[in-house]
């Protein structure tokens, strides 16, 4: 069965960096956020985002923060399955320093 995820929105509740991340969201190792480059989330930002992802089974969802040196830093991600269809959910993205908050919600598609 083919599902849709629908990442509805990004909340910033602290950043990695001190004031400022440059996100940029992959979806089973492919940047699905922005379209390309980043986008600068500060504390306390929400941004709207509207993207649908297709797929079957599960998608690995990850936060990357852009660096201008060096490889890009991983923050974190969640593994959404088919089966996570009751309306929109929320999933906390944690780590030692950082917080966001991914809304989504996911649609089976059927034929």
């Amino acid at each position: 069965m083919t599902s849709v995820l629908r990442m509805e929105r990004l909340r910033c509740e602290d950043p990695q960096d001190s004031l400022t991340d440059e996100i940029m969201i992959q979806a089973n190792g492919r940047q699905v956020w922005p379209p390309s480059g980043s986008f600068s989330l500060s504390t306390g930002t929400e941004v709207p985002m509207r993207v649908d992802v297709p797929f079957e089974g599960e998608v690995n969802v990850q936060l990357f923060d852009e660096e201008d040196i060096g490889p890009d830093d991983r923050l974190n991600g969640v593994v959404i399955s088919e089966g996570d269809t009751n309306g929109p959910e929320t999933f906390d993205i944690t780590g030692p320093d950082w917080h966001y908050v991914l809304t989504f919600r996911v649609k089976s598609l059927e034929f």
